[in-house]
């Protein structure tokens, strides 16, 4: 029996334990007959302290502040109690000379052992000298790092495909994790990306020994496989042609869809509409932002508050055929299910008003 208590420096009841476990099975889309086997790679973890070496490189630190202030359910809490994180420039104590010590006795003393994580975008031009750290480029420390870790990931999107830094004209040749070292690298895109994302991927990783499914640009697919247009609470408006043509408006009968000012959940995907920013306190769509397609790769190269071409033609169809016609076709070209049922809602919506108002399809709902 493991003592919770002196596990994690805390009065943590046993019950709290198996609930928590049972959070992360939620967060990570398993059944309860998982629950057991979360608490025990929990406690193994806790007892054995899994060594993490977080760098940040071209970046904000935004995604560690979000990662750091998540509240409910205490994931943050928990697994930085849980992890050893080895050195991280925003949360440990040392710095200078200490600081870059820790760093290479963490990698001298747990290689082939430790989590590497990456927050920020790699300037890889004029040899990397755009962005230094102790004296070092931060390509050659990354470099360094990388070549024990058991598991790379890239946190957030300038990690994972440039992001910001690597926007056009892209001065310092800023690029992704993946570009630079090759190999398997776990992205989780976001602008910051959702702690969830990170702890349910490292608890995934501790779990099952193994990097979770990736989809075709790095990303767990338990988080990002599903478009956000699918669960979004505005897809009613986009279905029956209501846009919201000035931010900060509002329709009086219904939710009106973001599209029209240039809102990317047709072609983003991410599970924010039930997964939920601030600890479960809403997301951008719900907030009345559009969507601003963070966790892709284009990221921030669309330009913001333009329609994407293809939802531009469903808000500016005036006619209801077109509209119809509008939504099947963008449906068509994205594929999968979000397709069909937006498809198939758009049909069913326009059929129900021509039989209602007895129109005969040329004219306007």
């Amino acid at each position: 029996m493991f003592d919770l208590e002196k596990m994690f420096g805390k009065k943590f009841s046993r019950r709290d334990f198996i609930k928590y476990s049972s959070s992360l099975a939620v967060l990570l889309g398993l059944s309860e007959m998982y629950v057991p086997r979360i608490a025990s790679a929990l406690e193994l973890v806790v007892s054995q302290k899994q060594p993490v070496i977080w760098l940040h490189g071209a970046e904000c630190t935004g995604c560690t502040v979000s990662f750091a202030n998540t509240h409910y359910p205490p994931v943050a809490e928990l697994v930085l109690d849980t992890l050893s994180v080895q050195y991280h420039e925003t949360l440990m104590a040392a710095s200078g000379h200490q600081a870059e010590q820790a760093l290479k006795d963490a990698v001298r003393q747990f290689a082939g052992k430790y989590i590497m994580v990456v927050e920020g975008a790699i300037p890889t031009k004029d040899d990397g000298i755009y962005c230094k750290i102790g004296g070092r480029t931060f390509i050659e420390i990354v470099n360094e790092v990388a070549k024990d870790a058991a598991y790379k990931v890239a946190l957030g999107t300038c990690a994972s495909f440039g992001g910001i830094p690597a926007a056009g004209p892209n001065p310092t040749g800023a690029k992704g994790l993946q570009d630079v070292i090759g190999g398997t690298v776990v992205n989780i895109p976001g602008c910051p990306a959702h702690p969830d994302w990170l702890v349910g991927t490292i608890v995934s990783v501790l779990m099952f020994g193994k990097v979770p499914d990736l989809d075709n640009y790095g990303r767990p697919k338990l988080f990002y496989g599903k478009l956000i247009h699918e669960n979004c609470p505005r897809r009613g408006g986009y279905e029956q042609g209501q846009f919201i043509r000035s931010l900060g408006e509002e329709l009086p009968d219904i939710e009106g869809c973001l599209g029209a000012k240039g809102c990317r959940g047709p072609v983003a995907s991410a599970d924010c509409p039930h997964r939920l920013w601030n600890s479960g306190t809403s997301f951008c769509i719900a907030a009345g932002a559009p969507c601003a397609g963070c966790v892709e790769p284009t990221f921030p190269q669309t330009p913001l508050y333009e329609a994407i071409p293809e939802v531009a033609k469903v808000a500016e169809a005036e006619e209801t055929d077109k509209r119809e016609q509008a939504i099947g076709t963008f449906g068509a070209s994205l594929g999968g299910a979000v397709a069909g049922a937006a498809a198939a809602a758009g049909g069913i919506y326009f059929a129900m008003e021509k039989a209602k108002n007895g129109k005969n399809g040329n004219e306007e709902v």
